[in-house]
């Protein structure tokens, strides 16, 4: 430890500064004439020498705080270097994602163009369809059995004005053509009773209609005196003989839901068209 002390304070200027002011100061006493010279001498010499060793010290110092400085700098450089590799990574996960996505979005839009232009093809061929339908229906109400011709005919006007509205899409006009005719099927399963009137020749009377199914049409007076069938054929009422009553009065309460459900005596079909 103490000899590189030594050898610290042997290369320092400072320390080769003093030797040169010795060899100098001792060479100038040797010289006769030069003692009056030799204080400037030493006191130059040793200016010099202080001037050196500041400019070195004040260089090394410097020195010092540009490497501090550069140490800072270079940290903050490997900082931001780490970030911007870990945001790199973070957006090339990203973009493969959105890759895949826009593959995905591209397969979407293709599929849903295909099935744009099946709907395009299927609207083109249904409105005919439903047209078709729609007249058919017309048909089946103006030759079917006496029955809601009122309610019926409504049902028909109100179709009539859907199919014709341009604004309604082909899906709300499919939808109301299926309507009417789940409620036309109906019909040939249910049984009802429901009050109106009939004309007889030149006769109008009020009572109950039973309706038993899509075969017959019935009317029953409200004092239970007179009956009467609607002939399909002839397309009007013709009274019922007097002996069908009573059953027609079961009918009437059955549908009527006053009355359990039983076998009754009616004529059908062949009576009707007489």
């Amino acid at each position: 430890m103490r000899f590189m002390k030594f050898e610290k304070i042997r290369t320092s200027p400072l320390f080769w500064g003093r030797k040169f002011i010795g060899a100098a100061l001792v060479l100038a006493m040797t010289i006769p004439g030069y003692a009056d010279t030799a204080q400037v001498v030493e006191q130059s010499l040793e200016k010099s020498v202080k001037q050196s060793v500041k400019l070195s010290i004040d260089t090394r110092q410097a020195t010092q705080k540009q490497q501090e400085a550069w140490d800072a700098r270079k940290l903050e450089l490997t900082a931001r270097y780490d970030q911007l590799l870990f945001e790199n990574e973070a957006l090339t996960l990203t973009f493969q994602q959105l890759s895949k996505e826009k593959l995905k979005h591209q397969k979407l839009n293709q599929t849903l163009e295909q099935e744009k232009l099946e709907s395009i093809r299927i609207q083109a061929e249904m409105l005919p369809f439903l047209r078709a339908v729609q007249a058919r229906l017309e048909i089946l109400v103006k030759k079917d059995t006496f029955f809601l011709e009122k309610e019926r005919t409504t049902r028909l006007v109100s179709l009539a004005q859907v199919m014709d509205d341009i604004d309604l899409s082909i899906g709300e006009k499919f939808r109301k053509v299926m309507e009417a005719l789940v409620i036309e099927a109906e019909y040939g399963n249910t049984v009802e009773v429901y009050q109106d009137k009939i004309r007889i020749g030149p006769t109008e009377l009020q009572g109950n209609i039973f309706r038993l199914g899509r075969i017959s049409n019935f009317f029953l007076s409200l004092d239970n005196n007179f009956a009467a069938v609607f002939n399909v054929g002839q397309n009007q009422w013709e009274r019922l003989d007097e002996k069908y009553i009573p059953a027609l009065a079961q009918g009437v309460e059955m549908a009527a839901k006053r009355r359990p459900v039983e076998l009754i005596d009616l004529p059908l079909g062949s009576l009707a068209k007489q």
